[in-house]
């Protein structure tokens, strides 16, 4: 007879979970995406957030960054923020999230954030996604005027003169299997 009860109890239990994270799911999939701001940027070494012109710059970071430009290499690091506000009357959650970053189509980063992120009814969060990579590769599609710009604009997501785009892709967790999202969602980054 007890066993009949903690097997009933463990079979409620993961029932109640997987309704709760699917509820959770549905909310997540009505919930508005946004890109909120950028920070920590770096260019090279060089602190880049802020900034407006290279005449900002000391001779050593202006010529750094100059090199680097040289050789088809820049290395960027900032934090993206996603805003995510939740219309709904429960809460959204996701347990993982996936996300790439493009630029003029062209895929420059990408990455994964693995922790929990709840968002209540009515309310709006962000999510500070770390972003590092070498835009080298791409550089053969700006002009270097075009490189500049996108470099000192980004602090300000108005002013960033190209397109840019972050998908990102939710998982949930429903007992011990994490489900993903069937398809990315695409947030574009000029308002």
């Amino acid at each position: 007879m007890n066993i009949r009860i903690i097997i009933a109890a463990i079979f409620i239990s993961f029932f109640v979970v997987s309704c709760k994270s699917t509820k959770q799911a549905q909310a997540l999939r009505d919930c508005n995406y946004s890109f909120a701001s950028i920070s920590d940027l770096t260019v090279g070494n060089v602190v880049i957030q802020g900034k407006q012109s290279f005449r900002d710059l000391s001779l050593q970071e202006t010529t750094g960054i100059s090199q680097l430009l040289m050789a088809r290499k820049l290395p960027i690091s900032l934090t993206a923020h996603i805003a995510i506000q939740n219309p709904n009357n429960k809460t959204a959650a996701i347990d993982a999230l996936e996300w790439i970053l493009e630029v003029r189509n062209k895929e420059v980063a990408k990455g994964s954030i693995q922790q929990r992120i709840e968002v209540k009814s009515g309310q709006t969060i962000q999510i500070p996604i770390p972003v590092s990579t070498d835009v080298g590769s791409i550089l053969k599609a700006f002009s270097m005027k075009e490189i500049t710009e996108v470099m000192f604009n980004l602090s300000d997501a108005s002013g960033i003169p190209v397109e840019a785009k972050l998908k990102i892709k939710p998982s949930i967790r429903v007992g011990k299997k994490q489900i993903q999202s069937p398809s990315y969602f695409v947030i574009d980054v000029l308002k």
